[in-house]
């Protein structure tokens, strides 16, 4: 493998970070299997909602609205990442949100790297959400899945936190949707839930091999690392199910026609040897 910083992105899956590789190192999961769901590998786009929406369905403005049910009973991950989004630039994708999402909009992925030194650099993400022809509720993130072990034989991944005691955990009801309730500090993982007053950075240690620092202007984080192969560490603008937002102590951002949500996220490495 090549020492040379480089990554990828497919526009046909989704506008997916399909690819990162640093020191030699692969740092998503991404094996060369069509049969694999397109919400378990790569890094891929959130949009116009992330994470969970319960039983698909959410009122805005006075009227009801449902989303393709697509994990279990919920809508998951928003409607953009089996789609085939068009390729602008080099590093920069767009597509236009369609059915099933009712108001329109456009939304556009743009990645950067950047080589600080033989050591060090970072992969700078930024997604924009572009109103359409009515005002709309909207949220933005990344599902990353970074490899647990980077070799066959490698250490396994260690998350560290800046300020694990002052992040806030949600609660979780018996269909995987926050109560509204937090819990500080949260209790041990291994976790499959949403978390706020988050300080950053993320980190991720592979011993001995690198460590990534993550950030986002996102102020939600969904951590998933009960797989054995992968650790997903996922920055959201808000937190799951914020459509039906009555049981939180936050609302979604809502956009009128024309208006712009602009977020990003930064993966910055240090390779240790």
């Amino acid at each position: 493998m090549t020492r040379t910083p480089s990554f990828s992105l497919d526009p046909d899956a989704g506008g997916r970070l399909a690819q990162l590789s640093v020191g030699g190192f692969d740092l998503l999961y991404s094996p060369n299997d069509p049969s694999l769901s397109p919400t378990s590998w790569g890094a891929f786009p959130m949009v116009p909602y992330a994470g969970r929406i319960s039983n698909g369905r959410f009122d805005f403005a006075g009227s009801s609205y449902r989303m393709p049910i697509n994990h279990g009973q919920h809508a998951i991950h928003g409607t953009t990442f089996t789609s085939r989004w068009i390729e602008l630039a080099p590093g920069h994708l767009a597509i236009d949100l369609d059915k099933p999402w009712p108001f329109g909009g456009t939304v556009s992925h743009r990645v950067e790297l950047h080589q600080d030194s033989d050591h060090s650099g970072r992969l700078f993400c930024e997604l924009s959400l572009l109103a359409g022809h009515d005002a709309m509720p909207a949220m933005v993130g990344w599902h990353p899945w970074f490899n647990r072990r980077l070799t066959d034989h490698g250490p396994a991944a260690e998350l560290h936190f800046t300020d694990f005691e002052s992040m806030e955990m949600y609660e979780l009801d018996g269909a995987q949707i926050p109560t509204g309730r937090v819990a500080s500090p949260p209790p041990p993982g291994p976790w499959d839930h949403p978390f706020r007053s988050v300080k950053q950075p993320i980190v991720i240690v592979w011993p001995g091999q690198l460590d990534v620092s993550l950030r986002s202007t996102c102020d939600h984080w969904v951590i998933f690392d009960r797989p054995q192969h992968a650790v997903c560490v996922e920055p959201q603008s808000g937190p799951p199910d914020i459509f039906n937002g009555e049981r939180f102590d936050i609302e979604p951002p809502v956009l009128r026609p024309g208006e712009a949500l602009f977020h990003s996220f930064t993966i910055e490495w240090n390779i240790h040897r």
